[in-house]
C-alpha cells in the first residue's frame, strides 16, 4: 500500500490538471469554510470569527503564501483525523505539506526529510493560558503568586514544547496523557488541577463540550519558548518548488503585517492578555 500511495503521489504531482492530496482535520476544514464565507484565499483580510482558531488561520495562510510566491496548486482535501500521521507521510514524500504548523523543537527532528519554513509564530511570541475547572478558579488562582509549583498539570508527551516549558516551571506533578479530550475531562473533573491551552479571541477564555468545561485563570499566562513553522517534504516531486514559493509568500505576508494580524484577530496571539503576568522559571 505504501508504494501504491507513493506512485499515486508522483502521478498527481506530474499531472498538470491533477489536484494535490492534502489531509486535514474535518472540523478545521469546516471551520475554515465558515471563516472564509464569501471571501477567497486571495481576498480574505480579517479573522475575527468565533470559529477562527490557529489551525484555521494556518489552513488559509499556507495557501495564500504559496499563491503569493508564484505557484498555483489545486488541492484535494482528504478529511479525517490525521494529526499523528501527517509528519510520517511528509517524511516519506506521500504528503507534500502540512497545513498545520509545528514547533521547531519537533520539526528539527525531521530536517533530513523536510524543508522548514521561516517561523510563522516567533520564539516566545505565543502565550498559553492556565486552564482549570471554572468552580476551582477561586481556589487555585492564589497559588499562582509564586509560580505553578503548587498545581498539578496534565499534558501530552507528543507536545515537546509544552512538556519542556512545564518541566522548567516545576509543577507539583506532571501527568502525561495522549488525548486532548481526556485531558480536558481530567481537569474539568478536578482529577488534575490544570492544563495549558491557547486563548480564544474573546473573554471568558474557556473550552466546553460533552462532559467537560475548562476556563483560563485570568491574570496569568505562560510563554512557550519555541517557534512554529510549516514543513514541506523533500521527497515529494513538488517539494522544492512548493517550499520556495512558500518562503517567498511568507516573507511578503510578514512584511505587510498580515501574519501577526491574522493570529491576533483569531485570538492565538491575544491582545486581551498583553498586561497579564507571565509565569517564568524560578531563578537560581
Amino acid at each position: 500500500m505504501k508504494w501504491v500511495c507513493l506512485f499515486l503521489c508522483f502521478f498527481y504531482a506530474f499531472s498538470s490538471k491533477a489536484k494535490i492530496p492534502i489531509s486535514i482535520e474535518t472540523d478545521i476544514y469546516n471551520y475554515a469554510q465558515q471563516v472564509l464565507g464569501k471571501e477567497s484565499i486571495e481576498t480574505i483580510e480579517h479573522f475575527k470569527h468565533p470559529h477562527c482558531l490557529r489551525d484555521v488561520v494556518e489552513f488559509i495562510l499556507v495557501q495564500k503564501a504559496i499563491k503569493l510566491g508564484g505557484l498555483e496548486l489545486q488541492y484535494d482535501f482528504v478529511l479525517g483525523d490525521y494529526d499523528a500521521r501527517n509528519i510520517r507521510l511528509i517524511q516519506h514524500g506521500l504528503l507534500l505539506i502540512s497545513f498545520d504548523s509545528i514547533w521547531l523543537n519537533e520539526a528539527s527532528q525531521y530536517e533530513s526529510d523536510v524543508y522548514i519554513s521561516e517561523p510563522v509564530i516567533r520564539n516566545g511570541e505565543f502565550y498559553a493560558g492556565i486552564y482549570v475547572a471554572p468552580k476551582r478558579i477561586t481556589e487555585l488562582k492564589p497559588k499562582l503568586a509564586q509560580g505553578i509549583s503548587e498545581l498539578s498539570f496534565v499534558t501530552s508527551e507528543a507536545w515537546h514544547t509544552d512538556v519542556k516549558t512545564l518541566t522548567e516551571l516545576e509543577p507539583k506533578n506532571l501527568v502525561i496523557e495522549a488525548d486532548w479530550l481526556v485531558m480536558a475531562k481530567m481537569v474539568s473533573n478536578g482529577w488534575v488541577d490544570a492544563m495549558l491551552a491557547p486563548f480564544k479571541s474573546a473573554l471568558p477564555f474557556s473550552y466546553q463540550g460533552r462532559n467537560y468545561h475548562i476556563q483560563a485563570i485570568d491574570g496569568y499566562k505562560i510563554a512557550l519558548q519555541d517557534s512554529r513553522h510549516f514543513v514541506v517534504s523533500k521527497k515529494h516531486p513538488l517539494g522544492k518548488q512548493t517550499f520556495d514559493a512558500l518562503q517567498k509568500g511568507l516573507k511578503q505576508l510578514r512584511q505587510s503585517g498580515y501574519i501577526e494580524r491574522a493570529y491576533r484577530e483569531c485570538g492565538f496571539l491575544n491582545p486581551n492578555v498583553d498586561t497579564w503576568q507571565e509565569i517564568k522559571p524560578t531563578q537560581g
